[in-house]
């Protein structure tokens, strides 16, 4: 009786890992994107109660199980805004959609918090691609976003995150003000004004984010604190200006084993800092960033008035597995161990029999 106990603890455990890592990667779906042969052409979106959604038709009842769908549209349009949807407290999902407007693309205004994932959308010559007004707990993943002035926006939107998604030629590609607790994971920002940019939005996660070839900063930080920008893989290459960027304001951030590579060309630092007790390293492992400039001995001096250093440069680049795979690896271990464990159990009591 004790084993089968254990035995069964032991699956239900397993269980429950596999149910929540199953989630968090479905949520993130496929990357995945219709051609333009594949979508409908439709006018301008506007949702301001719940009532409206069944208004349009959408499939979905609105339960965390069955979401309402706004899929497979080409909304190309000289209305101001492609989708906009406000007041509502209903689940739903914006995916695999094309927004070309005037100002905004996709702008969600004060819905429930958690209730809302954007998912697969090209927005394209917006003043806004995707724009989160008093919207947090929002999942923004896998899209495209390009020449826009801005490509990702987040305000008054804290716990979101906003993770797989490309955004190039764009003034601003990733944008959060006021946005606390929330993470910028695993994204694309290249040939922008600004790559990533946070302001007024503490306690964030910047990760595995690659930013190449932006114009200005490759991640800029005003007026925040408690921030980590850490395990960002290849991040801030052949950026013109500096790559991180830290002015008066952003106290007490951790930013390490992030790989800085030919930025601010002819300076005498990649990086630039007025803030006070950020830390360029991390204070557990003693292990810095890798600096293509740095000269293989000392500390590497970061530029601005804060007078801080790296006291622990890296001597290569940061090489590592992200979150996605070693969640995906748990996920895969996970999904062949309990087949096996049910299947011996199973045997077990044919014999007995």
């Amino acid at each position: 009786m004790r084993k089968k106990t254990t035995l069964f603890l032991l699956i239900l455990t397993l269980s429950i890992y596999a149910s929540n890592i199953n989630v968090q990667i479905s949520a993130e779906e496929n990357n995945y994107r219709p051609s333009s042969l594949e979508l409908t052409p439709h006018e301008s979106i506007e949702i301001t109660s719940d009532g409206n959604f069944t208004d349009y038709d959408f499939p979905g009842t609105g339960t965390v199980e069955d979401p309402y769908i706004i899929e497979g549209y080409n909304i190309t349009t000289t209305s101001n805004v492609g989708i906009y949807i406000t007041d509502t407290t209903k689940y739903f999902t914006v995916r695999n959609c094309y927004v070309d407007a005037e100002e905004y693309g996709i702008y969600i205004d004060d819905v429930v918090d958690g209730k809302l994932t954007v998912i697969n959308n090209t927005c394209s010559n917006n003043n806004q691609g995707i724009y989160l007004y008093y919207s947090g707990s929002t999942t923004v993943a896998n899209n495209t976003c390009s020449n826009n002035n801005f490509g990702i926006s987040l305000e008054d939107s804290a716990n979101s995150t906003v993770t797989n998604n490309t955004c190039s030629n764009n003034n601003q590609g990733i944008y959060l003000y006021h946005s606390e607790d929330s993470k910028v994971v695993n994204n694309n920002c290249n040939n922008n004004i600004y790559g990533i940019r946070l302001h007024r939005s503490s306690f964030c996660v910047l990760s595995y984010n690659l930013l190449k070839e932006n114009e200005g900063y490759g991640v800029c930080l005003s007026q925040i604190s408690w921030g980590n920008i850490k395990y960002n893989l290849l991040i801030l290459q052949e950026n013109e200006g500096y790559e991180a960027y830290s002015p008066y304001g952003c106290d007490n951030n951790l930013i390490y084993h992030n790989n800085f590579v030919d930025n601010n060309l002819g300076g005498t630092s990649q990086a630039y800092n007025d803030g006070q007790n950020n830390y360029w390293y991390d204070i557990e492992t003693l292990e810095g960033n890798y600096w293509s400039d740095w000269s293989g001995r000392g500390s590497y001096s970061i530029g601005g008035c804060g007078g801080s250093e790296d006291l622990y440069p890296l001597d290569e680049p940061a090489e590592y597995s992200t979150d996605e795979t070693q969640l995906n690896f748990i996920f895969t271990l996970l999904v062949v161990l309990v087949p096996l464990v049910l299947t011996r159990i199973i045997l077990k009591k044919k014999k007995k029999k």
